[in-house]
């Protein structure tokens, strides 16, 4: 069934004219279409289905390239801005277009400096800020950026373990791309291996909550924007797991 409505959602969001909707509405969609262009690229024969690499890029750069001017705008909200950011980056590790790191990495140290003291500092403890401190540390190698996400997640850990299903999946993958990118690299290993076996804990969790999305999606008799781009992130991320696990073993 998940296969079946992914596919749909996929053909059907094709036809969507991004720029019809606030630009803080489609980092989800984004993230969908990111995915979907990996797993075309490590699978190619699934072109039939998904159409082409450069065909899922153009769509990614379609919503990407509204972003500048709002990175510009400190009237946009901080934490939306410091998305925006991440957002670029993500874009740079599918597609090694410089212009999309630069920019990114500019409005981000624009972001943590804002005070203008020179010093890195949390403008606000989010999902995206965290996003943005792991994509500096991974681009940049800034070890104060690894050391205030580390901060940051945990302080969100002891949150989560308190039941707050909520929060815990709109942290997920800020969570995820800490463990990855920066948690491997700075945490002594058996503060490591404790946080991947909190992570490995947590799973069950979050693939709950992420079921509970899909069925009242499926329930809906209009589809709702932000939770038709919810489903469709969770489903390009199962569905590339899939094709992970049936052609690899």
């Amino acid at each position: 069934m998940e296969k079946g409505l992914f596919h749909d959602l996929y053909k059907r969001l094709e036809e969507l004219d991004v720029r019809s909707y606030p630009p803080g509405q489609l980092s989800g969609l984004l993230h969908g279409y990111l995915t979907v262009y990996s797993m075309v690229r490590v699978y190619p024969w699934l072109e039939n289905d998904f159409g082409t690499p450069g065909d899922i890029h153009e769509r990614a750069k379609s919503i990407v390239h509204l972003f500048p001017r709002q990175l510009r705008n400190e009237d946009v909200p901080v934490d939306t801005r410091a998305g925006y950011a991440a957002d670029m980056m993500d874009v740079y590790q599918v597609y090694s277009d410089l212009g999309y790191l630069k920019n990114g990495l500019d409005a981000a140290y624009r972001i943590l400096a804002a005070r203008g003291n020179g010093k890195i500092a949390l403008p606000c403890r989010t999902p995206n800020v965290c996003r943005l401190l792991c994509n500096c540390y991974y681009f940049v190698g800034d070890e104060e950026c690894g050391e205030l996400t580390g901060r940051l997640v945990t302080e969100v850990l002891r949150y989560t373990r308190g039941g707050n299903r909520e929060m815990l999946l709109s942290w997920w993958d800020a969570i995820c791309l800490y463990d990855d990118v920066v948690g491997a690299m700075e945490l002594p290993l058996e503060e490591h291996v404790r946080f991947e076996e909190e992570r490995v804990r947590l799973v069950v969790t979050v693939r709950q909550e992420e079921d509970e999305i899909v069925k009242r999606f499926l329930q809906l008799r209009e589809n709702d924007f932000d939770v038709t781009i919810k489903v469709f992130n969770i489903l390009a991320k199962r569905e590339f797991a899939a094709c992970n696990e049936r052609y690899t073993g």
